[in-house]
């Protein structure tokens, strides 16, 4: 829900080292860097960010503001016993955001508090009226005895009718039952909120808080007491507007602002993403130490895959922002509804630089099986058979009967032709280094004069500097003139063009001494494994200038028309029910709406059409056809929704809804009434409720960090209060002074402490409101029953959450739902996700019919730019490829939006399954240890399928129909024998997953042997004649040509996605078992040898 714990959420792999930068040198600079190297990355980079500590000094002062008002007696008197709710709030909702934004969460905040109210008052009149007047009569009655014989009560009447009401005396079983069931109930829907859209935790969560108070004093009472709630609103009315005047007066940031800040941000770390990719080239230098080279390769692919990790969370972020940039006042250059146009390129740009990380991945693992294998060489036949379709990732194969021979012989052949034609991996990256440097230092210039423009243009929102505008003008055009320059010189078809200085080495393969064609045999013992991982490389940064160009063309025109600074205008509230929904128009708005059940929820491609059918309709229910008549589908929607109540989230439903009854009868029985309204019984009330989790894993995470911040918190409070107050009530000067030193810490955690640490910093902050807030209420206000001062408030306060943590516990375990059996389960639909998206990229590979509209090719520029804003809108990173600022047949790519849900649903799956596995471990070990290093494996081998996957749709995108169609009977990859076995992989590990059945041992245990032996399997097949698509071989013209490249690079998405299949077969048989088949695999590597050799 708060944005600032989201973006802040740095990677432990990106050092404060990279995000800091020393602004003045000097040994005590270098000493403060010493220092903040040893703090968490998500410490050190906010200590040192400007916006970091300014968001911090205006939270600082709504928090210190918030304590103040409760100060005064007179502001105290109107506040109430309920003041030190502004202090609370201001913890929960700090304002850390633009304005606009923040009024959105703080509305949300009100009307959850609003609603329960209405609902208390329903309770209340419903109550009321069934309650026993006979009862009320004799029990005022009794008051009236009490008084004539009670001197205390003489002296004061009403405390005589106010010790009645807290003592039960006034409690009536029916109004109970009422107030029970109105409770119950809506306890029940705010739990399926909590569950179901998370977006909505705070409002689920102050919504429950109201609805307790209500129904907790409310039945005690026998009169119509509507405004119980009146001192909760009035404390949130004033935090509200407190914080609004410091959001609008303290350090002010509109969204607009914000947004244009995060793309600034954005594209400084593609700048250095595409900075590392240099220096992964220089690394591969014979000369070098190889031990050494190794360990730096390592150490940059960790910090990509950190730059990764922050590139998708905050771009993430600024997707589930975007859509209420444009209801907002703004005043500077640009309107919101610019700043919102560059959203799309920029996710463009983003998608791209991610691309790279397949390059580094390759690399990294290709050269660590060249080095194993030169350890381990053995001679060899002097026969050089390769393949120029051999995978970049194939490692060095151990000696076990469990693996292809052929693959084996292959590999091995490979690797020595390799080194005999010095075209090993560590021979062609200096080629490629050179090659590349032209085209990589262009893209780095592009978006610097890009960021740096656009930070001008929003640091001068109030100033004019047109001398700086101009110059920054230039050096904008002049950038972009030069990558225009170094894509055309890299990717133009001719002798000339750069990417040719990586390609002459194997070009001089093609042709014998005498100048004659190799054969089409021949040629296929071409090593070209090393050229296709170049590819790889040189496809990325074609398709990244693409859209750093894209970007450049917006930023430049928008310059081009905005000369002045003006007050910009909202353009209307739209969408916002599904900004709070969390079911925006893209999946990645959705993020943290979809529920953490076994099941997920299904994908926006289930409700769309794939290639005329609906993707839902393929499932048949195999115990009943469908209903044909109206008892039919009643008794149909029945049977559903018994299927449902077995789901996680309602059976989380059901035990918040119960958990919430058991916790709340003792404050309607009238033995114990008095006792839990004095010791605060509802605080143990609302603690058994934020509490309780779905899944036992979440339950004893969140167990552990609440009790360990409530203890903080209470520690914290108490030296606060001791030290501002001594032993007195309290002391206004002490207090104000005391607070303002204890607040800035515990706002920065609150504020960019990681998410998964936010239940217990939540916790904590809260414990140290109610410590300070309650002791200062108790020594001013007079009230029935006194919660006491400092070590009172503490120990009650730590005791109640103890006492609330442990009934959720208890109600957790009965039964327990396992988050380990929700691992597997949900591994299983995101590997069935996987095979269903790799058949639809193969069919459409496969396709006979154009993918791309011809008429399009001839747009106009302005009809180009409309069509990239509709191919890329709601894309994310890591899963948009195509650019319309292109070639001319990139335009239309009508199977791509498609291809782009479907990914975009996996990814949002395996996010959040990343986290379910991580809070999996905290189930403990009772029936023994559960195996994370496998499933986080699985989670492994899933992430570098997707980038595959990813790599192979960016590929098809950019091949036209002609080069695709011509092709495509060339390559071993669409082998039907072999799709075949890949269908079969997949559907067999997810029913394993699903059903923790044994795999059999029989299943292909390497997917590439399987393509290696389909093919020479297929060759000796048919000898005979063959078509004319099989008699011509590679030709320079073809192999140099730019489509040949992203032909190369769908290869190896390929080859990425075999490889990471049987990740997941063997990965899946160290989880489930295997069942063996006693000789079969003697027999089929003596079989396979044999045969091999034969050929």
């Amino acid at each position: 829900m708060d944005q600032h714990s989201t973006t802040t959420q740095k990677n432990p792999e990106i050092g404060s080292a990279t995000e800091i930068e020393a602004s003045h040198p000097g040994e005590s600079q270098s000493k403060f860097n010493a220092f903040l190297a040893h703090l968490p990355p998500w410490v050190s980079s906010n200590l040192t960010k400007p916006r970091s500590l300014k968001t911090l000094l205006r939270c600082w002062l709504a928090s210190w503001v918030g304590f103040i008002i409760i100060l005064p007696d007179a502001s105290l008197n109107v506040l109430g016993s309920a003041g030190f709710f502004a202090l609370l709030c201001s913890f929960f909702l700090p304002p850390n955001l633009p304005v606009q934004l923040f009024c959105f969460l703080m509305l949300t905040l009100v009307v959850g508090l609003c609603f329960s109210w209405g609902m208390g008052v329903a309770a209340m009149r419903a109550a009321n009226a069934v309650r026993s007047t006979a009862h009320i009569q004799a029990v005022a009655a009794q008051i009236e005895q009490s008084i004539k014989s009670n001197p205390t009560f003489q002296a004061d009447p009403s405390l005589a009718l106010t010790t009645a009401i807290y003592n039960g005396e006034f409690l009536d079983t029916n109004a109970s039952v009422i107030y029970g069931c109105f409770l119950g109930f809506f306890a029940f829907i705010y739990g399926l909120i909590r569950a179901y859209i998370p977006v909505l935790t705070f409002t689920s969560i102050f919504a429950t808080i109201g609805l307790d108070i209500f129904c907790s004093f409310g039945p005690l009472i026998p009169t119509a007491e509507y405004t119980l709630l009146k001192t909760f609103l009035i404390s949130v009315g004033c935090y509200t507007g407190i914080a609004l005047i410091t959001t609008l007066f303290v350090f002010p940031e509109t969204m607009s602002h914000s947004a244009l800040r995060t793309v600034c941000e954005q594209l400084e770390r593609v700048e250095r993403f595409v900075t590392m990719q240099g220096q992964l080239l220089e690394t591969v230098d014979k000369e070098t130490d190889e031990d050494a080279k190794s360990s730096l390769r390592s150490d940059l692919v960790q910090k990509l895959d950190g730059i990764k990790a922050l590139l998708v969370a905050i771009m993430r972020q600024l997707n589930s922002t975007s859509g209420m940039i444009s209801l907002e006042f703004s005043y500077g250059k640009w309107s919101s509804d610019d700043v919102k146009d560059l959203v799309d390129p920029l996710r463009g740009i983003i998608a791209r630089s991610l691309g790279l990380e397949s390059f580094s991945k390759l690399v990294r693992q290709y050269t660590g099986m060249l080095r194993e294998h030169e350890k381990s060489a053995r001679p060899t036949s002097n026969t050089a058979r390769s393949t120029q379709e051999v995978s970049p990732l194939v490692q060095k194969i151990p000696d076990t009967y469990n693996d292809a021979h052929l693959l084996r012989q292959m590999t091995t052949y490979t690797l020595e032709y390799e080194h005999a034609h010095h075209l090993r991996i560590v021979d062609i990256l200096p080629l490629v280094e050179s090659a590349t440097f032209e085209l990589r230092n262009a893209i780095i210039s592009a978006i610097s004069a890009t960021r740096t423009s656009l930070d001008n243009v929003n640091r001068h929102r109030w100033t004019q500097h047109p001398d700086v505008d101009a110059e920054l003008m230039n050096e904008l055009d002049h950038a972009y003139e030069n990558l225009n320059t170094a894509l055309k010189a890299f990717s133009e078809n001719s002798e000339n063009a750069k990417r040719m200085e990586f390609l002459k080495p194997f070009l001089a393969l093609l042709q014998r001494q005498d100048g004659t064609a190799l054969s089409k045999a021949e040629q296929e013992a071409l090593p070209f494994r090393s050229l296709f991982v170049a590819f790889v490389l040189g496809t990325n940064l074609v398709s990244l200038s693409e859209a750093v160009i894209s970007m450049m063309n917006i930023v430049r025109s928008t310059i081009a028309k905005r000369h002045k600074n003006r007050l910009w205008a909202p353009k209307g509230l739209r969408k916002i029910g599904k900004i709070f929904s969390g079911t925006g128009g893209s999946a990645e708005e959705a993020d943290g709406g979809q529920a953490f059940g076994e099941d997920a929820i299904p994908s926006k491609v289930d409700q769309e059409e794939v290639g005329g059918v609906q993707g839902n309709s393929y499932k048949l229910d195999p115990d009943s056809r469908p209903p044909s008549n109206v008892l039919q589908k009643i008794m149909n929607k029945l049977h559903g929704l018994y299927h449902w109540c077995g789901t996680p989230e309602a059976k989380f439903a059901f035990k918040y809804a119960f958990i919430t009854i058991a916790t709340w009868i003792p404050a309607v029985v009238r033995n114990s009434a008095n006792f839990y309204y004095e010791e605060k019984g509802v605080w143990a009330l609302i603690m058994a409720q934020t509490t309780l989790n779905i899944y036992a894993s979440d339950q004893v995470f969140n167990l552990v960090i609440r009790l360990i911040g409530t203890f903080v918190g209470a520690v914290l409070g108490l030296a606060a209060w001791y030290i501002g107050n001594g032993n007195g009530v309290g002391n206004p000067y002490g207090s104000a002074a005391v607070i303002a030193v204890f607040l800035p810490p515990l706002l920065f955690v609150r504020n960019f402490a990681p998410q998964k640490f936010l239940p217990g910093v939540l916790l904590g902050c809260a414990t140290f409101a109610l410590v300070m807030g309650y002791s200062w209420v108790d020594g001013h206000v007079v009230q029935f029953s006194s919660p006491g001062i400092g070590w009172s408030i503490a120990w009650k306060r730590f005791t109640l959450v103890i006492i609330g943590s442990t009934a959720a516990f208890i109600m957790m375990m009965l039964p327990p739902t396992s988050g380990r059996k929700a691992v597997r389960y949900r591994n299983a639909l995101v590997i069935t996700g996987l095979g269903s998206l790799y058949s639809f990229l193969i069919s459409t590979w496969m396709s006979d019919a154009p993918l791309k509209d011809k008429s399009d090719s001839d747009s106009s520029s302005d009809a180009e730019q409309d069509n990239q804003k509709i191919n890329e809108k709601d894309a994310m990173p890591g899963t948009e490829f195509v650019s319309t600022f292109s070639r001319p047949h990139l335009q239309s790519v009508r199977w791509l939006n498609n291809f782009r849900v479907r990914l975009l649903s996996l990814s949002d799956e395996l996010n959040s399954l990343r986290q379910l596995t991580m809070t999996a471990t905290w189930e403990g070990s009772i029936r023994g240890k559960w195996p994370a290093e496998e499933y986080n494996a699985l989670l492994d081998a899933e992430g570098e399928m997707l980038v595959g996957l990813a790599l192979l749709g960016g590929a098809l995108a950019h091949l036209s129909d002609e080069s695709r169609i011509a092709f495509m009977h060339d390559t071993r990859v669409l082998n039907p024998n072999l799709i075949t076995d890949v269908m079969t992989v997949f559907s067999l590990i997810s029913q394993s997953l699903r059903t923790g059945e044994p795999l059999h041992q029989v299943l292909p245990q390497s997917l590439v042997g399987r393509l290696l032996y389909h093919h020479y399997h297929h060759q000796h097949l048919h000898d005979g004649p063959i078509n004319s698509s099989q008699r011509d071989g590679l030709t320079v013209e073809m192999i140099s040509s730019l489509d040949y490249m992203f032909y190369a690079t769908a290869i190896v998405a390929v080859f990425l996605v075999l490889k990471a299949a049987d990740d997941l077969h063997k990965t899946t048989k160290n989880l489930c078992g295997e069942i063996p088949f006693q000789g079969f695999e003697k027999w089929r590597s003596q079989f396979e040898r044999e045969h091999a050799d034969r050929h």
